[in-house]
């Protein structure tokens, strides 16, 4: 995802928040620390990428749409980073978990048209392996 970033062109501090991107949604490094490590500019991205809603929100259709609430606010470069991440994560669940493609997969369909302030290219990728994986459906 980090190398999407680089190649459409992003910043050093894009690639890190990139490579940064998951870590205070899944390990206990809160974002305070990636912005004490890294600079208040990485935290931003991170901020911008990382999934804002909680379990008491709701049934995962409900999280699901506070969290592309949040994505649709980020700058033109975390949207990237976000279309870099869909990317990356498209094709590898694509690949190797077909059963919940079906629902990342649609959940990715109601994001894009949100990510519209990202690289054109990225967007466009995520768009075909989007359009690829619908028509090989039966």
């Amino acid at each position: 995802m980090a190398l999407i970033v680089a190649t459409a062109g992003g910043r050093p501090e894009a690639v890190a928040a990139a490579w940064l991107h998951d870590l205070v949604e899944d390990t206990p490094v809160t974002l305070a620390e990636i912005e004490s490590e890294f600079g208040p500019d990485v935290g931003s991205l991170v901020e911008m990428l990382t999934d804002i809603s909680k379990p008491e929100d709701g049934n995962r259709t409900a999280r699901k749409a506070i969290d592309r609430a949040h994505s649709a606010r980020a700058t033109a470069e975390g949207q990237t980073i976000k279309l870099a991440d869909l990317l990356d994560n498209a094709r590898s669940i694509i690949r190797h978990d077909k059963d919940f493609a079906v629902t990342f997969l649609r959940e990715m369909k109601l994001l894009l048209p949100l990510l519209k302030k990202g690289d054109r290219g990225v967007h466009r990728e995520v768009s075909r392996v989007l359009d690829e994986w619908e028509r090989s459906r039966p």
